[in-house]
């Protein structure tokens, strides 16, 4: 037998790619974020008032921006694909 390894083997450093990378500095910018805005802030929408940390009222708002986000993408995709068929 041999020691030598398939073509498709990758060592665990291969797999170390540009995608990890900026998921890691990200994800420490989060840490650093939250860490620095602890301090509660209310919040007034229309006859409700709530008290949330900061980060968290970013993090909501930056989720639903995201959701809006895939939202839009989906139905342009689906408009342009319903004028292609037609």
């Amino acid at each position: 037998m041999t020691d030598e390894k398939p073509a498709n083997a990758h060592k665990f450093n291969d797999k170390i790619g540009f995608g990890m990378i900026v998921s890691a500095v990200i994800l420490v910018a989060l840490v650093i974020f939250i860490f620095q805005n602890l301090e509660e802030v209310e919040v007034e929408f229309l006859f409700l008032s709530f008290a949330f940390p900061l980060w968290l009222v970013a993090v909501i708002f930056l989720a639903l921006g995201v959701v809006l986000g895939w939202i839009w993408r989906w139905m342009s995709r689906r408009r342009k694909k319903s004028r292609d068929q037609s």
